[in-house]
């Protein structure tokens, strides 16, 4: 005998979103996920709020590179801007940048701008002479420049195309100086007279990346796969080898694959690698010591999204967004799943890392948040450099345009959406949602328009709210019934969503 099927008693339930927890593409989600925003900020968590309104600097126009040391320094084309004023000429594209004592160091140009003097200078000089009279511990010059002009007591020139006195060609550092001579110390020359062209240099070694630490400029060399660093307080000299606490440094690494950028992090300079990182430590040559760590390492193309915050470094590498404080480096980016992250440039406001990279190809200005673990995409927008002045960031973008990333001023012409991830409730069987309750804040003039889905269907628009006097608001949607729910808002202008509420009652299996 078969029995009538009784109707089954529907649950009631209800369950309530505040916090917010950032964009979330992988798929170990929680309810305040997003899986999509843009132009969204933490700056008012636990709530979801739109991003402030950027300000252009609209003195600055063509620019390929900016960085800041007490003002904004800028390249516009040849120009070297100091504080929107041209300080000298540099070669036009993409550099880096480190202050050594009172030097700006601009690579790879290898020039320097003084910041004394605000002028622009040559980290190498070159000088040829036409004749050459040699002692035990002196060089005179004839038909050549003024020495003084070139060369500064301290410096190490290397002596190169003598042909009669082939032994004197090399390294030697002056002691004594004046138009056309050169005093050494060691009595290490040949005597003699050089009639043929003579050439002296003072060279500085091609790097591929730079950094200051401990007053010296730090850099690595993928063609000599070799670190170098420059005799204390002075950029332009990197061959002085005299046994002092002060000599310029080098040495050789030979582990697997090229450098991929360097930095300085408290009291150690880093070397990084894909694969590898080399930490310098120590205080002066005769106490340096490289020690090599196999961990994740910086990601080739991301040498520029290096940034320390409270002594914590962030990069990009090849499996994600790790910090890094002198252990074992962090993943911070699981919230991007599978999905990759390459060409990654960054900046710092001291509280927040910028993040302007490839996600999956597709260009992404993204913003996280170390207090609160949580990452924001802003918009499509392609740095190509940051700049940091006090509290403030400021991005260059591929068009040459430079911009305050936050005015701490609202944006009322910012259009923004948030998509939250599906809602399954955790609970077997299908649902019926009575209810979705939305208090939302929304400036005057701004507007919000809700779409929801069930099951993977199209989106449907729900609602519509334009903003008012009032300082909240709630917004009633009535979803489908279905096993999963998706919410996708989209506006204009200020707006912060409170909290999220969702009523329910449980269903059936069928």
């Amino acid at each position: 005998m078969k029995l009538p099927r009784l109707p089954r008693q529907g649950q009631k339930a209800s369950r309530e979103v505040v916090n917010t927890r950032g964009l979330n593409l992988s798929d170990n989600t929680q309810d305040g996920d997003l899986a999509g925003c843009k132009n969204l900020s933490s700056h008012r968590w636990p709530y979801l709020a739109t991003r402030n309104k950027r300000e252009r600097l609209a003195d600055y126009t063509g620019v390929t590179a900016i960085t800041s040391w007490g003002k904004l320094i800028a390249v516009e084309g040849e120009a070297l801007l100091y504080d929107g004023k041209e300080v000298g000429k540099v070669k036009p594209g993409a550099k880096q940048f480190a202050v050594v004592n009172t030097k700006l160091v601009i690579w790879p140009d290898k020039v320097y701008l003084d910041m004394t003097t605000q002028t622009v200078k040559p980290l190498g000089a070159k000088a040829t002479a036409a004749k050459g009279v040699f002692t035990a511990d002196t060089v005179t010059l004839t038909g050549g420049p003024d020495l003084t002009q070139l060369f500064s007591v301290g410096d190490c020139v290397t002596l190169s195309g003598l042909e009669t006195l082939k032994a004197n060609n090399g390294d030697v550092v002056i002691k004594e100086l004046t138009k056309d001579k050169l005093t050494l110390s060691a009595k290490s020359l040949t005597a003699g007279q050089e009639e043929g062209a003579l050439t002296l240099e003072r060279r500085v070694p091609d790097l591929d990346y730079i950094c200051e630490s401990g007053n010296r400029l730090w850099g690595c060399s993928n063609r000599e796969k070799t670190i170098f660093a420059s005799v204390l307080g002075d950029p332009t000299n990197f061959y002085v080898y005299e046994g002092l606490s002060t000599d310029a440094y080098a040495v050789a690494v030979g582990s697997e694959g090229d450098f991929t950028g360097c930095c300085k992090l408290s009291t150690a300079v880093l070397f990084w690698k894909e694969r590898t990182l080399h930490k310098m430590l120590g205080d002066y040559p005769a106490e340096y010591a490289l020690f090599d760590y196999a961990i994740d390492g910086l990601r080739a193309g991301c040498s520029r999204s290096m940034q320390i915050l409270n002594d914590v470094l962030l990069y990009v590498g090849v499996h994600g967004v790790y910090t890094y404080a002198g252990g074992t480096p962090s993943n911070i980016a699981a919230c991007f799943g599978s999905h990759s992250l390459e060409e990654g440039v960054a900046g710092t406001d001291g509280e927040r890392y910028y993040l302007s990279a490839l996600l999956d190809g597709q260009a992404a200005l993204l913003v996280y948040d170390p207090r609160l673990g949580v990452w924001m995409q802003e918009d499509e927008t392609r740095c190509v450099d940051f700049a940091r002045m006090g509290q403030e960031v400021y991005f260059l973008t591929q068009e040459g345009e430079v911009w305050q990333a936050d005015s701490r001023q609202p944006d009322p012409d910012a259009e923004w959406e948030a998509v939250y991830t599906p809602f399954y409730e955790t609970i077997q069987g299908r649902k019926r949602y009575s209810r979705l309750v939305l208090r939302v804040e929304l400036a005057q003039g701004a507007w919000l328009t809700a779409y929801t889905r069930t099951d993977g269907g199209p989106w449907q628009e729900a609602a519509k709210r334009i903003g008012g006097l009032s300082d909240a608001a709630a917004l009633s949607l009535r979803p489908n019934r279905g096993d999963k729910f998706e919410l996708r808002l989209r506006g204009k202008g200020p707006c912060a969503i409170l909290s999220v509420l969702r009523e329910f009652t449980v269903g059936g299996e069928g």
